[in-house]
């Protein structure tokens, strides 16, 4: 049966949870939805449900308040923050539900949810410190990245991302690689997985090489002229590293344009790796190695997500972890010798 279903969640491009529900004759999802997986079930010989039962009308998902501030993105912010909303949409489509995006709030939960109007909340956490609302959120909620304490999240694997970066630089040769981002759990989660890969071919990321700033002004130019301190001799800086992990593609980006402008060559001097895999329309000269994250998925596990903690309100609280798929790009190059 699990089977069945995992082949008909392919053939439609919807989850299995939202085939699962059509097939239990559950709610929370649209009639279309249920048609179109009825059908095809009927066509697999799946055994189908009678009539669905009816439900409390308070089961019913109507909307979803999707929380953070992504209104300043920019540059390959926009592309990252519309990719998790086409997501966000598609998931919400599956339940039935709509969503709407309230600016996050430090000192009070949204009227919409403190008046319990939506059914649940979508909370673009990531890195985020600023403060949440003191009160208890009244519906239920899932955090995107990451959440603090007792929550739901959606997430990806960025230890496991780190770890695959660091192999493939390992088995090009990099035995000595730096690593720059802001001061965060995602941040030390990524160079964890960055230091493992790099141990398997004998490499580290050494500490005088590691540059972690409280948001680290947004982009990566400003650490790397710290991380060279004035040294752009290739020759010099190979003796100290061969190549740059940076947090994600857009500080990648910088750091790039910054190296470049220093006269320092990628990948010929110096090789680069950035973390998501979004394009950046100010960087179309290479194809940035780095590791994808599926962002439309994840944004569709969050709303999928609430509908199931709605179903489940005293389940334990969970983490979803999706995983990452690594881009070689063509901004590493091989390491033929030690410097």
């Amino acid at each position: 049966m699990a089977v069945l279903q995992r082949a008909i969640a392919e053939q439609l491009g919807i989850s299995q949870m939202t085939v699962s529900r059509a097939l239990r004759g559950q709610g929370g999802i649209s009639e279309k939805t249920r048609t179109m997986v009825l059908s095809a079930a009927r066509k697999a010989g799946l055994a189908l449900p009678p009539s669905p039962r009816l439900l409390d009308h308070k089961s019913l998902l109507h909307a979803l308040c999707i929380m953070g501030d992504s209104e300043g993105a920019a540059g390959s912010g926009v592309e990252f923050f519309g990719r998790l909303h086409d997501g966000m949409r598609r998931g919400a489509r599956e339940c039935a539900s709509e969503i709407m995006s309230c600016p996050e709030s430090v000192s009070a939960w949204p009227a919409v949810v403190a008046r319990k109007q939506v059914d649940g909340v979508v909370l673009l956490w990531g890195d985020n410190s600023s403060p949440l609302p003191q009160s208890a959120c009244p519906v239920p909620q899932v955090y995107l990245f990451d959440g603090p304490g007792d929550v739901d999240v959606v997430t990806v694997d960025n230890y496991g991302g780190g770890l695959q970066l660091g192999a493939y630089l390992g088995e090009m040769g990099h035995r000595r690689v730096a690593f720059v981002g802001p001061e965060t759990k995602l941040a030390r989660e990524r160079l964890a997985g960055l230091r493992t890969g790099l141990e398997r071919f004998g490499g580290v990321c050494p500490l005088d090489a590691v540059r972690l700033r409280a948001r680290a002004g947004g982009q990566g130019s400003g650490p790397v002229d710290d991380l060279l301190g004035g040294e752009t001799r290739p020759e010099v800086l190979r003796e100290r590293f061969t190549a740059i992990m940076f947090y994600n593609d857009f500080f990648a980006v910088h750091g790039i344009n910054r190296l470049r402008e220093l006269g320092v060559r990628v990948p010929e001097d110096i090789s680069v790796a950035g973390f998501d895999g979004v394009s950046n329309a100010n960087h179309d000269t290479a194809k940035l190695c780095t590791c994808a994250i599926p962002l439309e998925e994840l944004g569709a596990e969050a709303t999928r997500f609430v509908y199931w903690r709605i179903e489940h309100p005293n389940a334990v609280r969970r983490t979803l972890v999706l995983g990452v798929d690594l881009v070689r790009g063509n901004t590493v190059s091989r390491v033929t010798s030690e410097k």
